[in-house]
């Protein structure tokens, strides 16, 4: 087939290439209307129960993430010379296009009981500037119990000011606009105030995650570009191979933007890492390809046979290798996560497509270049990389004792490792600690319990249970132990409401913030205000339209998956001590179980993806190779790098979460590369040598291991660029991956040439020996080449002896 791809190409050079160019621009054009998305990344199906009870909430108590949080510490909103701060900056805040309320201790509501209509009415609390008023105010606020903890810290150091958003502009571009606009204004009041404002909210955090991903794509592109780039000129010391070799990553990163754009997807922080990751699987491509170029001009001098044999006899290789990685890659379509099927469909066949530009652009363009001089090819006969490969084969050869008691050892040593590893994921798992939003969330979280959601609602099964007086008590001794738990803030549920309406009814004695007695419920509950001028309401949102369902709505902490077991088991046991199940169906509910669950839910998807390429690219390396003990000989050097990396995973604390566990993917779709391509070389030289097993591990080592060397060094330092990242979870998977690609290349350099002389007898047969696909043409001389018209100017310097095997 690939002699048929070879003339194909080079008899219609022009033709092909202005093909794939024209291709390649337009996927260009379409990148440039690529959205980022202003989401959190939907990491449940929404079909799964959690997902299905988060949509059913949020539409019968018509509830969004709406609200950006700002606080200051050990701040007195009341203080004469601090109050008018505070006024001016909420005042730019309810000016702000989008911004469609902000509530703070200033303007709070508060219940006053008017005897001549036998109701309640609201009256806001705002002082104005005199400061004898804003005295009386301050006294007030400390007065009103359904305040402490919602609007102010309960040591009274802390106050908030609640920004709503119009939940029309959540999930469009204008957000960002919104977003950016409070926090300008934050600075600014920052500036008059002279103190550090506190900025917090789904908003918030969302907006700051989209933001450093529209940042960070261009960012890790430049840096990838810029460091294969210097290990290309470093190893080939050719201008002409590395500019070329960045051409094809070019274009590959083209068709990144343009498939994301075609395929109607928007970036995540996950598809963003698709440019980077392009560049670092293309190049390995490049060195391949260039390599066997200057490795066959060297042998015959005759280029047009040296571009037909680098397409004929690395072309199949490059296409397995490419395959098996897009393979890691496609085994995520079949999980459950939109985020994770979007990222499969775009990296597999990203990766498909660079093969084919890398095809088609490094033959083509050799074919119009000059001839390579002897200084081009001369980086393959460096001495130390050839001390490094001599040493590579010695071990193999006669030291193959050691290499295996290495590997147990590194086994147990990993194993322990493994033993320690643990699994996480929270909403600011991403950010670094010493990042601002991450800060601001921390603090929040320890003056106010959290500012996740965390939402129960009780179904009393009956219209109008919710306001039975037995309903209100156990939602009160609900909301009392839960208050014993860490890392959860005050509730707040119709509860609250009616203590506040009982103060109120009682001209505003903080002694009586309690629920209405059975001797005074009914003439204080009639009292209660229909509704406010504003359209305010204690009642609202707290219970259904049906009087059927309550609601207890609460903050937790961005918490671990350990303090989150914790936290969901005492609430549980609460539950069923507090509300039978017999009478009471409870729902938990809220955007931090969402989030919690889809963790889980994304991790598990991940381990059964993983095991998913595993088998498929065993089954692959079946059809290769077809014999039981090759694959299992092939998938050692590969499964070592994976334990490896778990086990430092473990020593060093590095959770087990959904930016991490990719990293397993990721390796062992790449490291699977190397071993094709020294396993299908071994078995050419089986031929050659008439199954001479040491000379042609030798052989096969000498004529891959270099080629493996670069392209380990270049992903290595490609993968090392995501520690650029402000995201912890991609500092972690480039690091990671690294290390990981490292071990598998002296893995498969090492270890697998000491088990193939191993096991030889059990591996060589007549099935190992006649593949169902066939990766290297097996005829070193082929008529056909000389059948092809020679390019202009050919230059036909004299043959070169051939390497040195000894």
């Amino acid at each position: 087939m690939f002699t048929f791809i070879a003339r194909l190409i080079l008899r219609n050079r022009i033709t092909v290439l202005s093909s794939l160019l024209f291709l390649s621009f337009f996927m260009a054009w379409e990148g440039q209307y690529v959205q980022v998305s202003f989401k959190f990344s939907r990491l449940l199906p929404k079909t799964d129960s959690a997902q299905v009870e988060y949509d059913v909430f949020r539409e019968r108590f018509n509830q969004v993430g709406n609200t950006v949080v700002l606080a200051i510490d050990s701040f007195d909103v009341f203080d004469p010379e601090l109050y008018p701060q505070w006024q001016r900056l909420q005042d730019e805040l309810n000016a702000i296009p989008g911004v469609v309320g902000v509530l703070s201790p200033v303007n709070a509501y508060n219940l006053l009981r008017n005897d001549s209509i036998q109701k309640l009415y609201y009256q806001s609390m705002n002082p104005g500037f005199r400061s004898g008023k804003l005295d009386s105010m301050r006294n007030l606020f400390s007065r009103l119990p359904f305040y402490q903890g919602l609007l102010r810290s309960e040591d009274g150091q802390v106050p908030l000011m609640l920004v709503q958003i119009d939940s029309e502009q959540l999930y469009v571009r204008q957000i960002v606009t919104i977003v950016e606009s409070i926090k300008e204004s934050a600075e600014v009041a920052e500036a008059h105030i002279g103190r550090d404002i506190k900025i917090s909210g789904l908003p918030h955090i969302r907006m700051a995650n989209t933001k450093k991903v529209s940042k960070e794509i261009f960012l890790l592109v430049g840096l990838a570009m810029l460091v294969t780039a210097l290990i290309l000129f470093a190893f080939l010391r050719s201008a002409r191979a590395m500019l070329i070799s960045l051409g094809v990553v070019v274009l590959g990163v083209f068709w990144s933007f343009g498939l994301i754009s075609v395929l109607d997807y928007e970036i995540s922080m996950l598809s963003s890492l698709i440019p980077s990751l392009v560049i670092v699987i293309g190049v390995p491509n490049c060195i391949f390809l260039i390599n066997k170029y200057h490795s066959e001009f060297k042998n015959h001098g005759n280029r047009i046979k040296a571009l037909q044999r680098v397409i004929r006899k690395i072309g199949a290789a490059t296409l397995m290798t490419n395959a098996t990685t897009a393979m890691g890659f496609a085994s995520l379509i079949l999980t459950d996560s939109t985020i994770l099927k979007e990222f499969g469909v775009v990296a597999s066949l990203n990766v498909m497509m660079v093969f084919v530009i890398s095809i088609i652009v490094i033959p083509v363009y050799y074919s119009f270049a000059r001839p390579p001089k002897q200084r081009h090819y001369k980086h393959l006969e460096k001495r130390w990389i050839k001390g490094f490969i001599d040493w590579l084969i010695r071990a193999s050869m006669y030291h193959r004792p050691y290499v295996y008691s290495g590997l147990v050892l590194l086994l147990v040593i990993a194993g322990i490792g493994i033993s320690k590893i643990y699994t996480t994921g929270n909403l600011s798992e991403e950010f670094k600690k010493s990042d601002p939003v991450f800060q601001d969330l921390r603090f929040l979280e320890d003056r106010f319990g959290g500012v996740v959601p965390l939402e129960l609602v009780i179904d009393t099964r009956n219209p109008g249970g919710a306001y039975k007086n037995s309903t209100l008590k156990r939602m009160d001794r609900l909301q009392e132990a839960m208050q014993e738990v860490p890392g959860v803030s005050k509730a707040l549920s119709i509860v609250n409401g009616l203590k506040f309406v009982k103060q109120a009814y009682y001209r505003g004695e903080p002694d009586f913030y309690e629920l209405p007695g059975s001797q005074d419920r009914s003439f204080v509950l009639s009292y209660i205000p229909n509704d406010s001028e504003d359209g305010n309401s204690l009642m609202q949102s707290m219970v259904d339209s049906t009087g059927r369902y309550a609601r207890i709505s609460m903050q937790v902490e961005d918490m671990g998956k350990e303090e989150s077991a914790y936290l969901q088991e005492a609430l549980m046991a609460n539950i069923a001590e507090i509300f039978p199940a017999d009478r009471y169906d409870v729902t938990v509910t809220g955007a931090w179980m969402v989030f919690q669950k889809g963790t889980t839910y994304l991790i598990k998807n991940l381990i059964v993806s993983l095991g998913l390429a595993i088998s498929v690219i065993a089954l692959v390396m079946a059809l290769i190779f077809r014999s039981f003990a090759m694959v299992l000989v092939s998938l050692v050097p590969n499964l070592f790098p994976l334990l490896m990396t778990a086990g430092i995973m473990g020593f060093f604390g590095i959770p087990l979460k959904p930016s991490t566990i990719l990293v397993f993917s990721v390796a062992f779709g790449i490291s699977i590369d190397d071993t094709i391509h020294f396993l299908a070389k071994y078995r050419q030289e089986l031929k050659i040598t008439r199954y001479n097993i040491g000379q042609s591990v030798l052989l096969a080592i000498r004529e891959t291991g270099v080629s493996m060397f670069y392209t380990s060094v270049v992903l290595f330092f490609g993968f090392s660029v995501f520690t650029a990242s402000s995201f912890g979870g991609i500092v972690a998977l480039g690091i990671l991956v690294s290390i990981t690609l490292i071990i598998a290349m002296i893995g498969n350099l090492l270890l697998l040439p000491s088990l193939l002389l191993s096991f030889e007898k059990l591996i060589i047969n007549k099935s190992f020996t006649e593949p169902y696909i066939t990766i290297y043409e097996e005829d070193e001389d082929d008529d056909e080449d000389d059948d092809e018209p020679e390019f202009p100017n050919q230059e036909t310097p004299s043959p070169k002896k051939e390497l040195s095997i000894e």
